[in-house]
């Protein structure tokens, strides 16, 4: 059994201050919050002063909510039936709190990061083990260094495997986040030019995604992608699983494909031996995720047969590589939830993979790159599938990629739309039932307006320019008309 939160233990472990003590200090607590608009089931709210707002002047609006604990950074008015705990900085307190639940878990921690890939693994992982364990994962993307210790916060007594996607946009955040909840099992999906911008170069990258490996459990178990030599030297003498594609070397390995219709037949190599799946999700990406998540199945003690039972119903999410039909019978890959070049390249290689005479690529702004994108041109111009009839780009990465790409591939028909509504009528005459179109973006383009417009969905959004990183159809100022 887990041991849990209580009054006493929270003063204890922040070195808090009590402004209005409870009535009973051995009660225990589950669950955080930081945003009185999104409390949920948690029970102890913390507030801070963000680069936006200071959550000490909403704390009247947690009053006939959940909460029972209010951490706080300043001396504050009393609130009905809420205690009220003052410490040093409330962000430290959450991490304190967090790692102390993850140093005491009794079961295994799993921890995954990667350039791209994560959210999907996650979801696809809990689906795969949720039968086989009482399991704590991050809602959505909740998972940095807010996100993942909020998770911890709702662990029970009776949880036995935690799964924790940890993303990073700097050096140290990883560090951070893996010395708050050290893994059992650590896996890293990819590197990539995700988030370039904020870490300087591609170097850096790798310094900081290897950083997950740097705090873990006794005889903690970790999984890299095989064959990257650059992450090798960050790795030396580390002792790991590797999977991937057709190479013998590859603990966990793809050695065949074969798609068929909207489905993959995949065979792997493992140490258990050969094992096939098929599988109704479409993409080189697919079998490689697969791959990652057989190494951490298969360590953690499940079989072929119970893994097996549940990759044939993976979950499809919205927004990220999921198939729509669109207008004149065809056929649309939804990818809008995020990207940056090598997420780009999948989508792209997905769609080339399909049984049409037009394969089209819609691709938004790529934020947090390098300024001028020279490394992740790069990467995009030498990875463009042969197959790719069309290209319709869109941002201020549009402005730089349009050019190189039309010098490098001159046949290949390229367009830059300067709006959403411009690209959806670029996009209709082209509509037919031989036709794909793969739409990717990266979050704040909120790509997903043209998948609304090529299903002749109306859509109206009050914005002239999108802040928000909320999905469209969540967001108040936006609206989808039948």
């Amino acid at each position: 059994m887990n041991d849990l939160l209580c009054f006493s233990l929270i003063e204890k472990i922040t070195s808090g201050e009590w402004l209005a003590p409870p009535p009973d200090f051995d009660v225990q607590l589950s669950g955080g919050a930081f945003d009185t608009r999104s409390l949920g089931q948690a029970e102890i709210f913390f507030a801070w002063k963000g680069d936006n707002s200071d959550g000490h002047q909403y704390l009247q609006q947690l009053e006939g909510s959940r909460i029972k604990l209010a951490i706080v950074e300043q001396a504050v008015p009393p609130l009905n039936g809420i205690a009220i705990l003052k410490v040093p900085q409330t962000l430290e307190a959450l991490h304190q709190l967090a790692n102390h639940l993850a140093l005491g878990f009794e079961g295994k921690i799993v921890n995954i990061t990667g350039s791209s890939g994560k959210t999907t693994t996650k979801t696809w992982l809990t689906h795969i083990l949720e039968d086989r364990f009482n399991l704590l994962s991050n809602p959505g993307s909740f998972n940095n260094h807010i996100g993942c210790p909020i998770t911890i916060l709702f662990m029970n007594a009776t949880h036995n495997l935690m799964i924790l996607e940890m993303g990073s946009s700097g050096l140290g955040e990883l560090d951070l986040l893996s010395s708050i909840a050290p893994a059992d099992i650590a896996l890293l999906l990819n590197v990539g030019h995700a988030h370039l911008g904020k870490f300087g170069s591609i170097e850096n990258t790798y310094q900081a995604k290897t950083e997950i490996f740097n705090h873990r459990r006794g005889e903690a178990v970790s999984i890299v992608p095989g064959g990257d030599q650059k992450l090798a030297t960050h790795l030396q003498n580390e002792p790991t699983h590797t999977f991937g594609r057709r190479s013998d070397e590859f603990s966990y390995r793809i050695q065949f494909v074969d798609t068929q219709n909207m489905s993959q037949t995949i065979v792997f190599q493992t140490p258990l031996g050969e094992k096939s799946v098929v599988v109704g999700q479409l993409g080189n990406y697919v079998g490689e995720l697969l791959s990652a998540i057989l190494a951490v199945c298969f360590n953690l003690g499940l079989t072929w047969e119970e893994v097996e039972a549940r990759l044939v119903s993976l979950p499809q999410e919205k927004g990220r590589s999921t198939f729509f039909k669109g207008i004149n019978g065809s056929l649309l890959l939804d990818d809008t939830y995020n990207a940056n070049p090598e997420s780009m390249i999948n989508m792209l290689e997905t769609i080339c993979s399909a049984d049409a005479e037009q394969c089209i690529g819609v691709v938004g702004n790529l934020a947090e790159l390098e300024e001028d994108l020279s490394e992740s041109a790069e990467f995009i111009l030498s990875n463009l599938p042969d197959r790719l009839t069309a290209l319709f780009l869109s941002g201020e990465s549009g402005k730089i990629l349009i050019p190189l790409i039309q010098k490098r591939f001159p046949e290949l028909q390229t367009e830059f739309a300067s709006s959403v509504t411009e690209m959806i009528d670029i996009l209709k005459p082209l509509m037919n039932s031989r036709t794909v179109v793969g739409i990717k973006g990266s979050r704040s383009s909120h790509m997903e307006r043209v998948i609304f417009g090529l299903m002749e969905k109306r859509f109206t959004c009050f914005l002239d320019r999108c802040s928000r990183l909320n999905r469209c159809n969540v967001c108040d100022l936006f609206e989808v008309h039948q």
